[in-house]
């Protein structure tokens, strides 16, 4: 029997479907704009923009976000490239490689638990890549962060001495300040900065000029405002300020496009870039935990066993998830405070990247739901 004028069906045009669902997030409620990129098997396969970067100017293709914590992610790869380098192991002693995170107390003593700051040089580079290491979320609650200007450098050495707050290991506790660590211990073990190995490790091999670190003057109007955000209307503001741009947290300060992140995210699926070995990507895509519970503080998310891999979370069995209901467990994500989420599933082989310009700070309730709608409708269209 001839299928002869029958509508052929389209992965493609069903998950451009699917992303429209986007254009409902624009509201009072939710953000200004958002931009959404589905890779699948091997290609982008669908892409959709809707609102304002900035008041009066659309959101589209070239429209570069704040990534926030996605920034973890980069960071991580980019040790990873180190590990595989042989300049470094995941199980080696931080101590031995950073000098500024032996125990060095305050004056007054505060915050100090001697009891696990004797445990300080068991930490490892495996347990600061997985938000195990015992370390707080920061050195401040969200809204008191770096109210004046200060440098990274200044920034990374008080991480590197801030007290333990857990056990190494006992649980997972997600950690900007072992990543302000792991900011240091690159610095030490290649004798450049941060953003240049990562530039030359990762972002060059993987084609991404479109994520950023310092965008300059000549990416100012490419670049979304981001709404609600810490310290606004002073010159530290959070994502928006030229100070927040130029001090390039390895925590949380990059920014980029969707299109971008989804080809980052692919370098862990079969058929995307490669970049890292097999063995790497297996690595950085598998629980590193063991079964620890924990979560993330400022969120209030918490979870019995909070699967955790090198850099990206791993969903796992978690429940009442941002990557919805029908992706896999295997599957791999990391969202940011400015309102971005990115995961790849490997049994689909399939990556979205959903980035809009408003903080979760107030917009937290409206956007998990969301996040999870949209993840299920794009892994339906894309599998049906």
């Amino acid at each position: 029997m001839s299928d002869r004028g029958q509508p052929r069906w389209s992965a493609g045009v069903d998950v451009e479907a699917a992303l429209t669902l986007i254009d409902e997030w624009i509201a009072p409620r939710g953000p200004a704009g958002a931009g959404a990129v589905v890779w699948h098997r091997g290609e982008v396969v669908a892409s959709r923009y809707a609102g304002e970067a900035r008041p009066g100017v659309p959101v589209t293709a070239e429209t570069i976000f704040g990534m926030a914590s996605i920034t973890k992610p980069i960071a991580a790869t980019t040790v990873m490239t180190l590990v595989e380098r042989g300049l470094v192991s995941l199980d080696e002693s931080v101590v031995r490689l950073v000098p500024d995170f032996r125990m060095r107390p305050g004056e007054d003593g505060t915050g100090i638990v001697p009891e696990l700051e004797r445990m300080r040089p068991t930490i490892t580079v495996r347990q600061l890549l997985a938000h195990a290491s015992g370390l707080p979320e920061d050195l401040a609650a969200r809204d008191d962060r770096y109210p004046e200007p200060t440098d990274l450098d200044t920034i990374v050495t008080a991480m590197c001495r801030a007290p333990l707050q857990s056990a190494p290991g006992a649980r997972v506790r997600y950690s900007n300040t072992g990543y302000g660590v792991l900011t240091r211990l690159v610095e030490e073990v290649t004798g450049e900065s941060f953003w240049t190995v990562t530039r030359r490790n990762v972002l060059d091999p993987l084609g991404l000029p479109d994520i950023v670190a310092r965008p300059g003057a000549d990416l100012a109007i490419r670049l979304a405002i981001v709404g609600d955000a810490a310290q606004a209307g002073t010159a530290v503001e959070m994502y928006n300020s030229d100070y927040w741009r130029s001090l390039a947290v390895p925590w949380g300060g990059l920014f980029g496009t969707p299109a971008a992140a989804v080809r980052f995210a692919a370098a862990f699926l079969s058929h995307g870039p490669r970049l890292l070995s097999e063995a790497g990507v297996a690595a950085m895509m598998t629980d590193q935990t063991l079964g620890a519970p924990g979560g993330v503080e400022s969120g209030r998310v918490a979870w019995d066993v909070a699967h955790w891999g090198l850099g990206w979370e791993v969903k796992g069995t978690k429940r009442r998830h941002w990557t919805g209901d029908l992706t896999s467990a295997r599957t791999i994500c990391h969202f940011g405070h400015a309102g971005t989420l990115l995961w790849a599933d490997p049994e689909r082989d399939l990556a979205l990247a959903v980035f809009c310009n408003r903080t979760v700070t107030r917009m937290w309730t409206f956007i998990l739901p969301r996040w999870a709608r949209l993840s299920n409708a794009v892994v339906a269209a894309a599998t049906r």
